[in-house]
């Protein structure tokens, strides 16, 4: 029996017949006379502090926020703000001694009841949350025991931390409790999203970093090679894969808004991609060892493009017609430029720093192209062809793309040739090399060599040597959404020596085509470049390597291999490229939920001869793909 793939009531539409947007809305506005929100990089505490005691008062008031540049749209917000001073979103940093005594007053200047929570990590929300009338004011005392990272939030009476929407939503702030003894530089990011929902259009919706959305977020100075510690708080209801360019970090704790997650030295993961949970924390640490302009983000591409922006929403009521007749397909590269949840990472090179060369450097040809009515929804595909002996034809395009097989310690040439009709951007995601060709248009590189879009019908050439033997992806850095939806990604191996294909099985999960709606996550993906992926082929008794490849950029995917009567056993081997420890390495259910971005990589020996699926799915409701797995019976092989 043929398998089925089921792509949701959405997938039944055609691309084609796809409404057209309605006009956008004029924003709400701030009241008159509401203070301007001011920007808080988490880098001060707040509060009075003497030897082991903090006395601190918070008001909460209606504020204004300008989430973008100056001259982009103000709407209006709850805010927190240390008396006296001006409202800050983030919200006033707690930031301790662990054992501290905490004196807290909180006003409520609204005219709404409100809750406030997370102020006394390690009790339940039930016990930690303060009742706050409207106009009331309350003052509490309790100790701050536990070291950890984690935040306070409001929400409405009635509501909940998950269920805040656009005038609540930034009522956010950090806490950490330091234990003795810690010196260790770190920086604190506080995600949260202001949505404004309508009834009968799209809803404006803008996400931010510590009360910035990118390219107005704050700039982080790092030195080369300096140790760093990273703070990672989402009070955002949603998933975020976030991804560190150029460089690996390991993680040290995984918490809530409540309670930290601290993680065994053996167990603590090396990375470069990892899924943030909504209401989650991660504290990461790692050490730039190259200098130039990096970036971390959220790797959904709708969190970085003009989905969460409001500088596109009409100011006024004449600039509606415009905005209702915007074709996101054909905008220019600079309308597809980055926006929401990105930082800019700079690293200063240290003394002696002398700037990559590349010698004896194996050469490829990698065409981007697209081929008319080449995804299996009809729309148009885009790609990567390599070149050969001869010039492919323009219209010659892979999906995914062709396996970059690289060898450690060898040095490469990428030559990118752009056979487009729009400029493009190609990241080489997870490998660790100079910033320059890093892909990133308008930011990689540093001083005045800065990489800048693949313009069409021109190239670039990236020159690497990769470090590191594992798994993985490349893709489009470039109207992202629009692009690898359309199939710009492929797969990076690097190895020690050649791999046997009969024992070694890539598996990508990618995307199949564009969203019926900009603001919709798209109901297409693709499994090894189809939607009736072929089977793969094991032999019992062998053990073989899969390397599982995540890149749809609107989903987190969950892999299982199965029959219909159990979940098999797989050993983890490496995640993002990088090998486990040994005591990460185990032998676990076949069952992993990745965001775009995120590789692993496992081993499986199938006992008997029969047959399995490795089903691929959207997490959330949308699309499944299963790929058949044929176990055959062991061959006779030669001996050694």
């Amino acid at each position: 029996m043929a398998p089925v793939v089921l792509f949701g009531a959405l997938a039944l539409i055609v691309q084609g017949q796809a409404q057209s947007p309605k006009p956008r809305l004029p924003l709400p506005r701030p009241p008159a006379g509401a203070v301007r929100v001011a920007n808080h990089g988490n880098t001060s505490a707040a509060g009075s502090s003497v030897g082991n005691s903090l006395t601190l008062s918070l008001d909460v008031v209606t504020a204004a926020w300008r989430p973008e540049g100056d001259t982009d749209p103000e709407v209006p917000i709850l805010a927190f703000a240390e008396s006296g001073k001006v409202p800050t979103n983030p919200g006033p940093l707690i930031r301790v001694r662990q054992g501290t005594e905490v004196q807290l007053t909180l006003r409520n200047r609204t005219d709404s009841s409100l809750v406030i929570g997370g102020l006394r990590p390690g009790t339940t929300q039930d016990m930690d949350s303060v009742q706050l009338a409207a106009r009331a004011t309350r003052t509490i005392r309790y100790r701050l025991d536990t070291p950890g990272t984690y935040f306070y939030a409001g929400w409405f009476a009635g509501s909940s931390l998950l269920d805040r929407l656009w005038l609540d939503s930034q009522l956010n702030g950090a806490i950490v409790v330091d234990p003795p003894g810690a010196r260790r530089p770190d920086h604190i990011f506080l995600l949260s999203e202001w949505f404004h929902p309508y009834e009968d259009r799209p809803f404006e919706v803008v996400s931010v970093i510590n009360g910035k959305a990118w390219p107005y977020t704050d700039r982080i100075e790092l030195q080369q090679n300096d140790s760093v510690r990273f703070r990672l708080i989402n009070a955002i209801p949603l998933w975020h894969p976030m991804h560190l360019h150029g460089f690996f970090y390991q993680v040290q704790a995984r918490g809530t808004w409540n309670k930290d997650g601290p993680i065994a030295e053996p167990m603590r993961p090396v990375l470069n991609t990892d899924l943030l949970p909504p209401a989650g924390t991660l504290t990461f640490d790692f050490a730039p060892t190259t200098p130039g302009n990096w970036l971390m983000h959220c790797h959904f591409s709708f969190h970085m493009d003009e989905t969460v922006t409001l500088s596109g929403s009409p100011k006024d009521s004449a600039a509606m017609e415009t905005a209702a007749h915007a074709d996101h397909a054909t905008a220019t590269a600079a309308e597809h430029g980055m926006h929401g949840l990105v930082v800019g990472l700079q690293v200063n090179p240290a003394p002696g720093y002398t700037d990559y060369r590349s010698d004896n450097a194996r050469e490829l040809r990698l065409l981007a192209q697209k081929d008319s009515g080449g995804l299996t929804n009809g729309a148009t595909a885009y790609g990567f062809v390599l070149q050969r002996d001869s010039v492919p034809r323009r219209d010659s395009l892979q999906i995914p793309g062709p396996v970059l097989e690289l060898v450690r310690g060898q040095p490469v040439r990428i030559k990118v040739i752009n056979n487009l009709d729009e400029p493009t951007g190609i990241h080489w995601h997870g490998l660790e090399i100079p910033s320059f060709p890093d892909g990133v248009p308008g930011w990689s590189g540093m001083g005045d060599r800065i990489f800048k879009p693949i313009a069409p019908r021109d190239s670039f050439v990236a020159e690497f040597t990769p470090p590191r033997s594992g798994t993985y992806p490349y893709h489009s850095h470039l109207n992202e959404r629009h692009q690898i939806n359309s199939g710009m990604y492929g797969a990076i191996l690097v190895t020690d020596q050649p791999r046997d294909p009969t024992r070694d099985h890539l598996i990508v999960a990618g995307g199949g085509g564009l969203p019926l709606e900009p603001k919709l996550e798209s109901p297409f993906a693709l499994v090894n470049g189809r939607r009736f992926p072929a089977p793969l082929r094991l032999e019992a008794g062998v053990t073989h390597r899969f390397r599982i490849l995540s890149i749809h950029p609107d989903w987190r995917i969950a892999f299982s291999l199965r029959n219909d009567s159990t979940v098999a056993r797989w050993r983890a081997i490496a995640k993002d490229g990088a090998d486990m420890s040994p005591a990460q390495a185990t032998v676990r259910p076949a069952h992993v939920e990745m965001g775009p971005g995120e590789t692993a990589d496992f081993e499986f020996t199938p006992t008997t001869p029969g047959r399995w699926r490795l089903e691929v799915r959207s997490v959330e409701s949308g699309w499944y793909i299963p790929l058949e797995v044929i176990v055959t019976a062991p061959s006779a092989r030669p001996p050694g």
